[in-house]
């Protein structure tokens, strides 16, 4: 048992401690949002920001909506995310033509220019989850962490 799980349960109430993996996929998503919340300060983004830029580097000229579909954040996260790269210099936002109520968001050349940096931040961390782990190891928690997920999802969408 890690030390930061075992601080985790030491601190929690016993009910808490029933639940150890539970506990450890929350440690892991901690430690993560951390680390990569640093590394995205480093360019300046903040969490989620980059997942904006990784669609956007995939296909510019998207309409709000589609990047929201495909992001899988409700709306007023995504327009306050979007106002503030806007803001930063980082994205255009434009009515589309066809329909007014839509709007197009596209890279600036600034936006566009964190490409690599942003592509060196996410190599480096599957680099070192790939090595922490080995190839086996990871083909099988890819497969049981896709299998949580969905089954999360589904409980989720049932308890909606």
């Amino acid at each position: 048992m890690s030390e930061d799980l075992s601080r985790l349960l030491a601190d929690k109430p016993s009910l808490l401690q029933r639940a150890p993996l539970t506990l450890s996929l929350l440690a892991l998503a901690r430690t993560l949002h951390g680390v990569v919340a640093e590394r995205l300060l480093t360019l300046d983004l903040y969490p989620g920001q980059e997942l904006i830029l990784m669609r956007l580097f995939d296909q510019d000229d998207q309409i709000q909506t589609s990047l929201q579909q495909s992001i899988g954040l409700d709306h007023s996260t995504l327009s306050r995310s979007i106002r503030r790269m806007q803001d930063a210099g980082l994205v255009n936002r434009r009515p589309d033509e066809r329909d007014k109520r839509a709007m197009i968001v596209s890279l600036t050349p600034a936006g566009r220019a964190l490409q690599p940096r942003l592509a060196e931040i996410w190599e480096q961390l599957e680099a070192l989850t790939v090595a922490t782990l080995g190839q086996d190891d990871e083909d099988g928690l890819r497969k049981a962490l896709e299998a949580l997920e969905r089954a999360l999802a589904t409980a989720r969408r049932k308890n909606a």
